[in-house]
């Protein structure tokens, strides 16, 4: 029987048709991949015309090239000069020890290498989070102008001076007085413990505690926010924290991060300024070991460990009871240090991606670089103002890169359709100016040229020097304010 052609079998190509097909194939290829490098072209140009100049990923960058594994570190003494308990001077972070480490050798560089890579100041807004919102009752848009000062604590020699005048600390802050009221809403630190606690004396490190006094001149002088989340606030133990928390009220300030109940812990702060409902969240890295030293389990229970943290259930929360603005205040990192290190990176990333807008970092006693982290929430493309540490703004460190800080200057907008923008982002240096048993902490860049009255050639030249490393680590990114 002849056999027949399969009439569904594939028919053979002669060698023309095969290189035709061939040829076919190949300018078929051409021309996608034409196509597509002209869409791609559109794309970028189209980036570059809407994106605000200098890019506003620098920051981004900076933690997402934090490493996974950390090392252990130990906490460096706040103050070299105080000697109030000194059984206590080697004590280390334990709470931290897996969780927030000293920077990996290839994480380090100059600060001037790292200041060089943060973000300039957008010229077009930054909207940091989607909110519907409601406007004020005339139908503008709200504006809430801010300021946010780095660590206040009351060191040994800062309370024997403050005891010779009868306990007035206002002394000590007048010179910044006039820095601290012109804002909206001004916030800072409180690193240390305030308020007497049983028979033990006032004391500077390895202990903070302060008389309740001192808070008088920071509500005088303009200061409404305080933030207590810090590895101080376990230095008088649970009594101390209660203490804490009682007098910061007394004297009228809002606070957040340091808790006298669960029922506290467990709920919100929120703080209306100028129409605008911001919420607040604050976490520590450690508590200096306290928590190992007859602190009740109760109490360390409360204390907002950042490695415990559940950041978006955190954000979620405020969310829910109508923020819409959220500021995040850790207590994070190394100290001693002008650049963040890589647990500062990682929580600054993690902070970001679930929803917080703006971070304002403390702990380290020196000046770190600030800049915004584009990140993508809830598909929302945002831009999260960063600052990783204000430095110290008052205290009796004296030693180079300590004895300085700045005070973080910032506008929250709100924008049609119920966005809001970070703008007008700068800073102004600040110097602790210590003479004679005198602590005063003042506006550097305003006595450049005119010194105040009284002091000393030794003490005028580190002021000019601070004035410039502050800037050398901000770079010029940011606006620079001279008081």
């Amino acid at each position: 029987m002849q056999n027949r052609p399969n009439p569904n079998a594939p028919r053979r190509l002669t060698r023309q048709q095969y290189e035709a097909l061939m040829r076919q194939r190949r300018q078929n290829r051409i021309a996608i991949a034409i196509i597509a490098g002209i869409a791609v072209l559109i794309i970028t140009a189209v980036i570059l015309i809407l994106k605000p100049k200098g890019s506003p990923d620098a920051v981004t960058a900076m933690v997402e090239a934090t490493a996974a594994p950390v090392a252990t570190q130990a906490v460096a003494a706040d103050s070299a000069g105080d000697s109030a308990l000194p059984d206590l001077a080697a004590m280390t972070d334990t709470e931290s020890a897996a969780q927030d480490s000293a920077p990996s050798g290839d994480e380090g560089g100059d600060a001037a290498a790292l200041a060089a890579e943060v973000t300039p100041v957008p010229e077009l807004p930054q909207a940091i989070d989607h909110v519907v919102s409601t406007r004020r009752p005339d139908g503008s848009l709200r504006s809430v102008r801010m300021r946010a000062v780095g660590d206040i604590m009351f060191c040994q020699s800062q309370l024997v001076y403050a005891k010779d005048s009868g306990y007035d600390f206002h002394n000590q802050f007048e010179m910044i007085a006039e820095q601290l009221a012109d804002a909206d809403y001004t916030m800072g630190n409180m690193e240390g413990t305030i308020g007497k606690y049983k028979k033990s004396q006032y004391s500077g490190y390895p202990q903070f505690n302060a008389p309740d006094v001192a808070l008088a001149p920071l509500k005088d002088y303009g200061i409404d926010f305080l933030t207590l989340a810090n590895n101080h606030m376990l230095d008088r133990w649970s009594g101390g924290v209660e203490n804490t928390v009682n007098n910061v009220e007394k004297y009228g300030f809002a606070h957040v991060g340091a808790y006298r109940t669960k029922a506290e812990k467990a709920g919100t702060v929120i703080c209306e300024v100028g129409g605008i409902k911001f919420g607040f969240l604050a976490y520590t890295h450690s508590t200096n070991s306290m928590e190992n030293r007859g602190v009740d389990k109760e109490a360390v229970d409360l204390v907002p460990y950042i490695s415990k943290a559940d950041f978006k259930a955190d954000v979620k929360k405020l969310r829910d009871a109508g923020a819409e603005v959220i500021i995040a205040w850790p207590h994070w990192g190394a100290e001693y240090v002008r650049e963040p290190d890589s647990s500062q990176k990682k929580y600054a990333k993690k902070l970001a991606e679930a929803g917080v807008d703006i971070i304002i970092g403390s702990h380290a006693h020196e000046v770190q670089p600030m800049g915004f982290q584009s990140v993508t929430v809830d598909g929302v493309d945002k831009q999260v103002l960063t600052m990783f540490c204000m430095g110290n703004f008052i205290s009796d460190h004296i030693v180079q890169y300590t004895d300085n800080g700045l005070i973080l200057d910032f506008t929250v907008n709100e924008q049609p359709g119920g966005r809001f923008t970070v703008d007008n982002v700068g800073y102004i240096p600040t110097y602790t100016w210590k003479q004679n048993g005198a602590v005063k902490v003042l506006p550097s860049g305003r006595y450049l040229e005119n010194r105040p009255t009284g002091m000393d050639d030794e003490n005028y030249n580190r002021m000019v020097a601070s004035y410039y490393e502050i800037v050398e680590v901000m770079g010029n990114q940011f606006q620079l304010i001279n008081g």
